[in-house]
């Protein structure tokens, strides 16, 4: 047993493992997997295949500095969505018509003038 072991670990050195888009890229795979046993629709049992072939890649990957990126840019739209999510109750967000950046407004302020701090258009919203 403990050979096995072994070669395993060897096997595995210097790939990249499991990380949080891997297990999130597999989730959503069978989750579409399974939706494609009960629709019987193709195009849900394909994209299923294809997210669990691209998990299994992420994980067996020896391009550790690349995966290692990309799970960083995952984490901080994760972040960044959870973080929006709890503030939407405190903030409205408004989008600039000029350059499109968003903007960030307290709520409950009633009518206000916003001005872009990029391209400083000038906009009045009701918050």
């Amino acid at each position: 047993m403990d050979k096995i072991r072994w070669k395993l670990q060897d096997f595995m050195r210097n790939r990249n493992g499991a990380d949080e888009l891997s297990r999130a890229t597999l989730i959503v795979g069978l989750v579409l997997y399974v939706i494609s046993l009960f629709t019987k629709w193709s195009l849900f049992y394909y994209l299923g295949f294809i997210a669990i072939i691209y998990s299994l890649y992420r994980v067996f990957s020896k391009r550790v500095a690349e995966r290692r990126e990309e799970n960083q840019r995952y984490r901080e739209r994760i972040d960044l969505g959870k973080m929006r999510f709890d503030q939407r109750k405190e903030y409205k967000i408004f989008v600039c018509k000029g350059c499109g950046r968003k903007i960030r407004v307290p709520r409950k302020k009633g009518k206000v003038e916003i001005t872009c701090p990029i391209c400083g258009d000038k906009t009045v919203h009701r918050t």
